[in-house]
């Protein structure tokens, strides 16, 4: 059982440069205690997202940690050009050393994506030709593609990623197609919803990886085996009355974050996503408590689904970096190495 952390680096005070600040601290103290990996949301034009360039972000970030692996959950791929963020990947890895974890998606929001015109439910072409071109110059050293929307003839390839062939890959599942794009193709995959999904769809992707062992749409470097990881909003405070009380504020506080820019058009966020804090609390999303209390629901949780990695977000809405701060230490020593062994 291994342990990463998810962040939309939401906005949080009316002040980006203490909110990156406060996530650096933070991200540094997670490398201490041994997390395996970080993964930042990409997100536009809401105080959802203070990380709209996730390249940008994460470089700093590399030079922060030195164990932690990190990485965009998710890059947006319809909204780049394929060789700069070629370069931008490989430039990644170097300032790693070899740390970085390439997250891929087309994007949910019709509003984000819209305004660089990009049409969210038309965007799967770019996506596919994108993410073939990424994998194309990330595994060779002239680049060739003769597609739809980008063209390129025997581009030189200078600067190579540090891990051969590629950078691992992830994608966060959906539906039954998403997931077996996600297993077709050998991409690590990431879970969100309740427990019971978690469950159900851990499920079907193990058998759905097995099934597609040697599939030519393999990427080179695909694993063996996949992380599959389930995200959780994580609180942990001495008593379970001030994780509550402090959960419930940041809960409240993040998803007015997340529905920000689609209640400005009147409209409401069509991700799987709920919105009130007990029932994402009830049905396993949402975990907040003492060490104990935490311990003992996550450690059901694992006995329900076949999971490899719990992703925490445990830094999100109005939660002062000194809670945070305690919530992390909290985790690192009393929480982890209990899940640990029960995942041997």
């Amino acid at each position: 059982m291994e342990f990463g952390l998810f962040d939309h680096v939401d906005l949080r005070g009316g002040d980006p440069g203490r909110v990156f600040d406060d996530r650096i601290e933070f991200i540094a103290a997670a490398d201490a205690a041994s997390f395996k990996s970080y993964h930042v949301a990409e997100h536009h034009m809401t105080p959802l997202g203070m990380a709209p360039s996730p390249s940008v972000y994460l470089a700093a970030v590399a030079r922060e940690t030195s164990r932690i692996r990190i990485g965009p959950l998710v890059y947006l791929l319809p909204l780049y050009i394929p060789l700069r963020l070629i370069e931008e990947i490989c430039m990644l890895d170097h300032l790693s050393n070899g740390r970085f974890e390439l997250g891929v998606g087309r994007g949910v929001s019709k509003y984000e994506v819209g305004y660089y015109g990009v049409d969210v439910e038309t965007s799967w072409e770019l996506f596919h030709e994108t993410l073939d071109i990424l994998v194309a110059g990330l595994t060779n050293e002239r680049l060739n593609h003769h597609g739809p929307n980008y063209d390129y003839t025997d581009a030189p390839m200078v600067l190579r990623p540090v891990q051969k062939p590629m950078p691992p890959v992830w994608y966060g599942v959906g539906g039954p197609a998403g997931q077996d794009f996600a297993a077709r193709t050998g991409m690590n995959m990431v879970i969100i919803g309740p427990t019971s999904r978690i469950r159900d769809v851990a499920a079907r992707c193990r058998q759905k990886w097995d099934e597609y062992r040697g599939h030519p749409d393999r990427l080179p470097g695909a694993p063996e085996e996949p992380v599959i990881a389930g995200v959780r909003n994580i609180v942990v405070a001495a008593t379970d009355a001030e994780a509550d009380r402090i959960a419930r504020s940041a809960f409240a506080h993040w998803y007015g974050s997340l529905a920000k820019l689609w209640w400005d058009h009147g409209d409401q966020p069509t991700a799987a996503i709920i919105t009130d804090f007990d029932v994402a609390r009830g049905c396993g999303m949402m975990v907040a408590g003492s060490p104990d209390t935490v311990r003992a629901e996550l450690a059901a949780q694992l006995d329900q689904c076949d999971i490899n990695r719990i992703i925490a977000q445990m830094a999100f809405g109005d939660i002062s970096h000194e809670d945070e701060m305690h919530s992390l230490e909290l985790f690192a020593t009393e929480i982890m190495p209990a899940l640990r062994e029960l995942g041997e």
